[in-house]
């Protein structure tokens, strides 16, 4: 996930990631995350072991309709304390979940976890990168999965001890 590099803002993705995982003592989680909207390039990637074979079969060729795909995985995955503001941008409801509220289907890590998420952001920044546009979608998605997984780390961290 750091052959090309998709900027400082998908390092901070990569970075919070770590921190989930360390949060997690690098243990798979209790089960993957939902694969209901998961866009056909990840699935390929996993069909494959999730290595460099996968990236090549997971190559994105129409970022408009990968972004929709993403958009929807990415809201059924939403936990219940999240909601769409007006401008179509997700936002905490009232106040940050690192006070301990569950984390919903997103409460996975390890390979079948936030690993899925991230795989899905690098083919889709690789094929975006040429594309202003394009480019600035995908780092609005970069941005809320980035707060999530630190918020998550937080959660972790914090409130459940049981690691």
């Amino acid at each position: 996930m750091t052959t090309v590099n998709l900027g400082p803002h998908f390092h901070a993705v990569i970075e919070a990631w770590i921190r989930l995982e360390a949060a997690s003592r690098y243990e798979q989680g209790p089960t993957n995350l939902p694969k209901k909207g998961r866009p056909d390039q990840v699935t390929a990637w996993i069909s494959v072991g999730r290595g460099r074979r996968g990236v090549e079969r997971a190559k994105v060729l129409d970022c408009e309709e990968y972004a929709r795909a993403w958009h929807m995985w990415w809201d059924f995955l939403q936990p219940e304390w999240t909601k769409r503001g007006a401008d179509g941008k997700w936002s905490v409801v009232d106040g940050y979940a690192g006070d301990g509220r569950e984390w919903g289907k997103l409460y996975q890590w390890g390979v079948n976890g936030a690993l899925s998420l991230i795989a899905a952001l690098y083919f889709w920044g690789c094929a975006a990168r040429e594309d202003v546009e394009l480019e600035a979608v995908w780092e609005e998605a970069v941005g809320d999965v980035s707060w999530m997984l630190e918020g998550m780390a937080v959660y972790y961290e914090k409130f459940n001890r049981k690691f």
